[in-house]
């Protein structure tokens, strides 16, 4: 028996699948989980969750969020989850390139800085995702 996966985003349960392990984005490094891990509770920042199925990998841009594994249940909380065959790695460029332009205008006390510093972790999560599809790379 495997994982129970579902990914809940603040709009919907995005994934729910029952998978082989899950490799999340821990905010210390990546967390992997297998069937029968430990209990565990953990803040997850932006980038790459990839879950194994079959044997085969598949990868996903995820945001900021928590995750929670208990009795072979694996909870994904975040409030972004893209399928990295869905990204346009091209359109993500350009947003990266914009947001970073614009970042460095600003200070860590300015408006504003919370929210582009995000938006340049997403642009690189998603170009992560991407990435990974293209050169099969393990986590």
């Amino acid at each position: 028996m495997g994982l129970q996966l579902s990914v809940v985003t603040p709009s919907a349960e995005v994934l729910k699948s029952e998978v082989d392990e899950v490799i999340v984005p821990g905010l210390k490094g990546e967390i992997g989980m297998l069937p029968g891990h430990v209990p565990l509770v953990s803040a997850l920042k932006p980038g790459v969750l990839v879950i194994l199925q079959g044997g085969k990998k598949k990868f996903y841009a995820v945001s900021s969020g928590f995750t929670e594994i208990d009795a072979d249940q694996v909870t994904i909380l975040t409030d972004t989850c893209e399928p990295a065959e869905g990204i346009d790695g091209e359109r993500a460029k350009r947003a990266l390139v914009s947001a970073q332009a614009e970042l460095e205008g600003l200070g860590p006390e300015d408006p504003g800085y919370g929210k582009t510093r995000r938006r340049v972790e997403r642009a690189l999560s998603r170009l992560d995702a991407v990435s990974r599809i293209d050169s099969g790379a393990r986590s």
